[in-house]
């Protein structure tokens, strides 16, 4: 009977028939492991150590050295209290010690609890509430880049996690207008960032934030690494003394960790992580906060609910500068997601690190003296490191941030050293992507997401793999 029935069948409809059954095959063989890639843990290069073998080398980016000047655009955030004085004060210690985690609930239900349920229903039902909820669509969807290396090198590891590009606000517009109109500045930026934007990067994936926080720096200070503001903030992330404190950060007589660039930024995304969690998981008051204090966001909030008014970031009175500040990011967010359709060009920077980790534990000379036996000079190692000064003897664990093979100098002559850097993969004639992560001792699908594949990506003899520690 059912032999009978199929050679009876209509050609149409066999036809159709096959092409779903097609599809179907189609689907399943693609959208299933893109999804796994898209959801599976961003990797970190914060532990351990890489070696070489076969035709696996540590690999750093190469690009242009950071400019010795640009615009310090950073900004204050005006309610940490100054606490200079106190920190030099405390036992000698060098790089941030392992920083306690704040308890972010308490945090959040303490400021809800005290301006009541209003607020938070105001906000549950606002545009942000229906943005979040399309953030985990787009995080839940397979990643653009299938079978091939990103072409735009970090900046398509950035685009594969911004999520606050959704947002509509003509003063977001005012500033895309402006980069439009000076699409030279974004390029020139691109390039101060390069020697910094895999840690920035890096460090945003693992926390599963949206990318889009990379661009704070930007605007803080255009990722001049030793700026400095009229009010002390300092470093990338320009923290002032009392915030950078509060959050892990030593500042002490010869080391100042507004200035260490790993530190500072796992500083910084712990504090926008807890500000986030205090305004009820609004990124918007959370940035604005991280501006111009959490005190003056919560106290404009109180202002418009005893004025009935609203209580986004849009409807509150805030300083002009963090008025400006917030749609600034926004505005680098929404053109690094389509440069080409904002007539923009964006400097490539390569999606290895431009330099590599060092760590080390129990030094026993001064910076200085570390220094000179790479045959750096002062200049070109403050340039990465400025966070120390050079007759001091370190007398904690702490990180640099050198050029590789200054790097690797420094491990093979410094006793309690450790190299911490990716590593390049060629490929071999006949090798897949299971057989390579197998050899190398990595998941294969942390090795497919590392390099912008799916698991089932072909790969070619002379390709060219990234793989992370594990």
């Amino acid at each position: 009977m059912s032999k009978r029935m199929k050679k009876n069948e209509p050609a149409n409809f066999k036809r159709n028939k096959n092409s779903l059954a097609r599809l179907v095959r189609s689907l399943s063989t693609l959208t299933i492991p893109a999804i796994l890639v898209a959801c599976a843990p961003a990797p970190h290069i914060g532990s351990g150590s890489s070696q070489a073998s076969g035709k696996t080398i540590l690999y750093v980016g190469s690009g242009n050295k950071p400019s010795d000047a640009a615009e310090n655009t950073g900004a204050e955030r005006k309610d940490s209290p100054s606490s200079t004085q106190q920190s030099l004060s405390q036992p000698e210690q060098f790089g941030p010690p392992a920083p306690s985690s704040l308890d972010l609930t308490k945090a959040a239900s303490k400021f809800r609890n005290s301006h009541g349920s209003s607020w938070l229903a105001k906000v549950q039902n606002s545009s942000f509430a229906k943005l979040q909820a399309s953030q985990a669509a787009l995080l839940s969807r397979p990643s653009p880049v299938a079978a091939k290396i990103s072409k735009d090198g970090i900046w398509d590891r950035v685009r594969r996690r911004l999520m606050l590009t959704g947002y509509e606000h003509e003063n977001i517009q005012a500033e895309v207008d402006k980069i439009k109109r000076s699409p030279g500045s974004l390029n020139n930026l691109s390039k101060r960032a390069e020697p910094f934007m895999f840690y920035v990067v890096d460090e945003i994936d693992r926390r599963g934030l949206p990318m889009d926080l990379a661009m704070v720096p930007m605007v803080e200070s255009g990722f001049e690494p030793t700026a400095v503001s009229p009010k002390q903030a300092a470093g990338i992330w320009q923290f002032i003394p009392g915030t950078a404190t509060n959050n892990g950060l030593r500042l002490v007589e010869g080391y100042d960790g507004r200035y260490d660039l790993y530190a500072a930024t796992k500083a910084a995304l712990k504090y926008l992580s807890h500000l986030q969690a205090l305004f009820g998981g609004d990124w918007l008051l959370a940035l604005a906060a991280y501006n111009a204090g959490e005190g003056a966001v919560q106290r404009a909030i109180q202002a418009n609910q005893k004025a009935g008014l609203g209580t986004t970031f849009w409807d509150l009175n805030l300083p002009a500068e963090t008025k400006a500040y917030v749609p600034k990011i926004l505005a680098f967010s929404r053109v690094i997601a389509d440069p080409a359709s904002h007539g923009v060009s964006l400097h490539k920077i390569s999606p290895f690190p431009y330099l590599a980790r060092v760590e080390v534990q129990g030094a026993t000379v001064t910076m200085a003296e570390t220094v000179a036996g790479m045959g750096m000079s002062w200049e070109e190692f403050n340039s990465t490191n400025p966070a120390f000064k050079p007759d001091v003897v370190p007398a904690a664990t702490f990180n640099l941030l050198l050029p590789l093979d200054k790097a690797q100098l420094l491990v093979a002559n410094l006793q309690g050293t450790k190299l911490v850097a990716a590593r390049k993969y060629v490929v071999k004639k006949g090798e897949t992507l299971t057989v390579i992560a197998k050899q190398q001792g990595v998941p294969t699908l942390k090795l497919a997401e590392w390099n912008g594949l799916q698991t089932n990506s072909r790969v070619k003899p002379g390709q060219e793999l990234i793989i992370y520690p594990v």
